[in-house]
């Protein structure tokens, strides 16, 4: 016989990660095309900060978004 597969995983957590890491890459992109730009304008000073800004804030969110990935895992069993 088979048991019905229970899913407890809370949509809305997921729902506000995934709206809240689309919102993060657009501030990335808008890192990437300020980069760019000071580079364009042979700003390299500029560029070499908000290359260091973009990588560290890339990392750091990174890091934020695993252990959301684990919260839920732990709150609500779903694999990852």
């Amino acid at each position: 016989m088979n048991a019905p597969i229970e899913n407890n995983a809370c949509p809305i957590d997921a729902i506000d990660n995934v709206t809240q890491a689309r919102e993060i890459l657009q501030w990335m992109e808008a890192l990437g095309a300020a980069t760019r730009d000071a580079l364009n304008n042979n700003q390299l000073s500029r560029a070499k900060a908000l290359a260091s800004l973009t990588s560290y804030l890339g990392c750091d969110w990174s890091n934020h978004f695993d252990c959301k990935a684990e919260e839920l895992n732990a709150a609500h069993g779903v694999a990852k």
